[in-house]
């Protein structure tokens, strides 16, 4: 035997005692009891159903049963029936992927040493080890990780599989499942993709070239896409639009080398003759293909996005399920899913967004650019951050007028060895990927800023790049004989990157974004949602569900004030707007947003003017494990963890249990726009929490109702009483702020800006809907200015006043156990005749339950005797016909000043003095003074300065700075 052949067998030797051992530890794990564990965290298998899950599409009907849309998925796929596949397909999976098939039980211990064997005498992998029962299971049920838990689960719920299954249902559900490259699952949808023919109209030679992609589906896809504008001398075989985008079906040499293995195998394994494996050799399988002229849109609509979803999650939990089961529901089950959506009100609000500079702005004529955003630029018209790092360069900074990415002759050249070498801003390498910075346009229409993605250019080995000592990076010699196109030098002596390399958004993202949601809060029907404006493509981000932002000061009436009222709290409780905590370095923290402090006011007046001290304050009372107890309530910490909430359980460094999270909205995820809608939902239905759902029942594809609405989750968050004195307060916002238009609706509403004006929120609801809106940048290091938060409430107004057009006006309704009563709004108490006697008119009409009407009167306004002349307290000095009795607020040294850096709040001038008057009897006047006369005047002078300057002060001393808590931004909102 020579030393070759012996090399071979040991190899081979080598190969099959690895083998056995993965199977041997297999079997020693199941055997030893890892099998009890497998079954415990595998999902839940039932085969027979596979079958039937790839039956029929999905369905969308409206509350009448008439079907309005169906389940759109990304993925193109159609169902095809076994009897409608032809036999040369069928066995060309078999033979080059699972040969045994028909013989094995769900798994091949002699397929696995065969393919091993096999793969090492080609030299490359020509066939994979797992049978086609084990890629079923793996494509239903599980993912491609690569670990052995994976592998275990596979093997077990292949083996169930094949218990129920015959091997023809098997071929089938796998057969109308496998991923065949260009977004295309199954055999159907790939003979119309490539061949633009029906599964059965396929010939060997066609059969062979569709099993063939299985092994791996981007590099054995029978065409590459490639945008039009961007084919140079490739071989084209047609052209076809997505989403009004023209794309190429461009030349692939590797999948008909790959074709000629499927048929090699087929013709070993007898499905054919010798004679019919020649003749489809010799047919030229490129000349047939013919990619369809146009792939419909794929873009779901938002309310679609949001429904699938849901309809995920429910299909999950009533069937304890895995996602990718759910999934599997839901595309390919023939389920009836009845949605809740009101059409007319979904188009109102899209023709909205639509026109949103309209809306936001009125004329845009004459606005400056990026009008909504506080932009900061380099002197190279770069958008760069407050350190002055560029965040995306201008269009002409980065791309030529081909859109390659361009260098200048100083960013990049050819060294001594030929190696392109690149030191420039505009390029950053992540291990073996070059990483391309992003840049701006602005719309031409209106000058919005628009963002754009470029991507990254794949080199995948250290051989063909690597980052050299002064940080530039190195792309070889080797690596640029083999991609001769890669670089273009240019006659101005810059370079360019081939776009062909990567890929570049042209079309970019408006900014800033904005999404609503519109919630019928008697029931949780979600009835419009609009996740984003100006999008196009087949993959949008629906902003309303997929991207939690800081909430801010929407937070405080569910974390703070409700909890608060429960506690016995009234909304005429008197709260003190003054500094009274710190940072760790010092700093007065929170501070408000409008600068300065207001000393007592109420709490309805301090949800009106969203005081960030009293919410914190206030918040701090109430307590951290209570206030969460209350956000379980409102939907917003999920008993399954699936939410946005970090506890200290989950980041005990970095979580959302403390002050400025839970009472200024600073939350380290944030939270989305539908969760937050529902919670204020709960208050306009009476404190009942109620699931937040885009569909109202769903049936599967036998008729069987498997949820219906009555299935919906609720909670009791508090009250009615309380939540309509929550309500009282948020229709005070609305009203002070002049948020909506007169129309005979009572609205209540509160907004909320995160720090650095990031994201703007405005929610609240009339006795018919509540409606959430939210408006931001995608990319947090851009801020907005403050005129576009003024103008976001303009959205929320515009929205309401729309779809609520010929509504009756109606009031919030005044649930039983409601009190009026007149209380004096400093002291939360009965008011006393010092209590009217307030200049300010503290004095009003509120309401209250039986828990919390104040029974005591109020002892913070005090009857003190001042001298008339100078307002400070009479001394023994003062005539009495200068002494008068005048009410004042006695904070009972509860704040002092001289602690906090000398600042005063705004009613520091009402209470009580502390100093004596020394202003004796007047003089009769006389045309001369004495030296002793002029003395004493002097002295009195002095007197007033020193009353005016302890009692006058009005907003002065240092000013708080801008803080966090726990590493959270302050959040500041009107």
């Amino acid at each position: 035997m020579n030393k070759k052949i012996s090399s071979i067998v040991l190899k081979v030797l080598l190969i099959a005692l690895f083998a056995f051992g993965i199977l041997a530890t297999i079997f020693a794990g199941l055997v030893g009891g890892g099998i009890f564990e497998v079954m415990k965290k595998s999902p839940k298998v039932s085969p027979e159903n596979i079958k039937y899950e790839m039956s029929e599409n999905s369905t969308i009907v409206d509350k009448d049963g008439n079907e309005i849309d169906s389940i759109k998925t990304n993925e193109n796929r159609d169902i095809v029936e076994i009897d409608k596949v032809p036999d040369n397909l069928k066995n060309a999976f078999v033979a080059v992927e699972d040969r045994r098939f028909y013989k094995h039980g769900g798994i091949d211990p002699i397929s696995i040493l065969g393919s091993a064997f096999e793969n090492l005498k080609s030299g490359s992998i020509v066939r994979g080890g797992s049978t086609l029962t084990q890629q079923l299971a793996r494509n239903t049920y599980l993912s491609n990780d690569q670990t052995y838990e994976r592998k275990i689960k596979e093997i077990y719920i292949s083996l169930e599989i094949e218990k129920s299954l015959s091997k023809d249902e098997i071929l089938e559900a796998y057969m109308n499942r496998v991923f065949l490259g260009q977004n295309v699952y199954g055999v159907q949808a790939a003979a119309h993709t490539y061949f633009s023919k029906d599964v059965s109209k396929l010939t060997l030679a066609e059969c062979a070239a569709i099993a063939g992609i299985v092994q791996s589906p981007t590099e054995f896809a029978l065409f590459k896409t490639v945008p039009t504008s961007e084919v140079t001398n490739q071989k084209v075989f047609g052209e076809f639009s997505i989403d009004g985008q023209k794309y190429s079906a461009v030349y692939n040499e590797k999948p008909f080398e790959r074709q000629k293995d499927v048929l090699l195998k087929m013709k070993e394994e007898n499905y054919i003759s010798d004679k019919e494996y020649k003749e489809a050799l010799s047919e030229n399988v490129a000349k047939h293909i013919k990619p369809p002229k146009d792939k419909k849109p794929l873009m779901a609509s938002y309310f679609n996005t949001l429904l699938e979803k849901q309809v995920v999650e429910k299909l999950e939990d009533i069937y304890d399920i895995s996602e990718k089961q759910a999934y599997n529901k839901l595309y390919y089950g023939g389920l009836k899913i009845t949605s809740t959506i009101d059409t007319k009100i979904q188009d109102q609000v899209e023709e909205i967004y639509d026109n949103f500079s309209e809306y936001i702005m009125g004329n845009t004529q004459g606005w400056y650019t990026a009008p909504l955003l506080d932009l900061r630029y380099d002197n190279y018209s770069n958008i760069i951050n407050e350190e002055g790092k560029i965040l995306y360069f201008s269009k002409s900074n980065l791309l030529n007028y081909d859109n390659d990415l361009t260098l200048r002759n100083d960013e990049a050249y050819f060294d001594e060895n030929n190696n392109f070498i690149i030191n420039s801003s505009k390029l950053s390498l992540d291990q073996t990927n070059i990483i391309l910075k992003n840049f701006y346009t602005l719309d031409d229409q209106n000058s919005n800023l628009r963002t754009h993605k470029t991507g990254f250019i794949q080199l995948s080995s250290n051989d063909n790049v690597k980052k050299a000592n002064d940080g530039s990076i190195i792309i070889t010699e080797s690596y640029l004989k083999k991609h001769k196109d890669f670089v273009i030098a240019n006659e101005s002596g810059s370079y360019s990157l081939n776009k062909s390399y990567y890929d570049i958004d042209l079309e970019g993202v408006i900014q800033p974004q904005s999404a609503t949601v519109v919630m019928d809060h008697k029931n949780g029907e979600i009835k419009a949602v609009v996740g984003g404006r100006n999008q196009q493509g087949l993959k949008i981000l629906n902003r309303a569900i997929d991207q939690p932002r800081q909430p801010a000061s929407t937070m405080k009436p569910l974390a703070t004030y409700t909890p608060a009222i429960d506690k016995g709290y009234s909304l005429a409780t008197g709260i003190d707007d003054v500094p009274f905590m710190r940072k760790e370095n010092g700093e007065i923290w929170p501070e408000n947003v409008y600068r300065s402090y207001k000393g007592i006011v109420s709490l309805r007046d301090s949800i009106v003017y969203s005081v960030n001290t009293n919410a914190v304050r206030t918040l701090k009372d109430v307590g951290i494990d209570n206030s969460k107890k209350y956000l379980k309530k409102f939907g917003l910490i999920k008993d399954d963890g699936n939410d946005y909430f970090v506890t200290k359980e989950e980041n005990p460094k970095n979580n959302d249990e403390n002050l400025a999270a839970m009472g200024l909205g600073a939350m380290t995820n944030g939270m989305t726009l539908v969760d937050m809608t529902a919670a204020y939902a709960a208050l306009a239905n009476g404190g009942e929490y109620i699931e937040p759902l885009s569909f109202s029942k769903i049936e599967d594809n036998k008729g069987k109702v498997i949820f219906d609405e009555k299935d919906k989750k609720k909670n009791k968050v508090t009250s009615p009483q309380t939540a309509y004195q929550i309500t009282s307060a948020l229709k005070s916002t609305a009203e002070h702020y002049q948020t909506i238009s007169p129309i005979g609706i009572d609205y209540g509403t509160k907004t909320g800006s995160s720090e650095n004006n990031i994201d703007f929120w405005s929610i609240g609801y009339s006795p018919y809907y509540t409606v959430g809106v939210w408006m931001g940048p995608d990319d947090q290091n851009i801020y907005q200015n403050d005129y576009s938060t003024t103008r976001a409430e303009v959205i929320w107004r515009n929205i309401n006043n729309k779809i609520l057009d010929g509504y009756e006006q109606a009031k919030f309704e005044e649930p039983d156990g409601i009190i009026h009563a007149k209380v004096d709004t400093i002291s939360g108490k009965l008011p006393t005749q010092a209590s009217y006697s307030d200049p300010r008119n503290t004095v009003k009409d509120e309401i209250f339950t039986k828990d919390n009407l104040p029974k005591k009167e109020d002892d913070i306004h005090v009857w003190i005797t001042v001298d008339s002349r100078n307002n400070l307290l009479a001394s023994n000095k003062t005539p009495k016909h200068f002494q008068v009795n005048r009410a004042f607020i006695d904070r009972k040294n509860s704040y002092d000043p001289n602690k906090w850096d000398g600042i005063v709040p705004e009613d520091w001038k009402y209470n009580i003095p502390y100093r004596y008057s020394n202003l004796g009897e007047e003089k009769p006047k006389s045309d001369k003074k004495s030296g002793k006369d002029k003395e004493e005047d002097e002295k009195n002078k002095n007197d007033n300065k020193d009353k005016n300057n302890t009692n006058n002060q009005n907003n002065q001393g240092n000013q708080n700075n801008q803080g966090n808590q726990n590493n959270q931004g302050y959040q500041n909102n009107r």
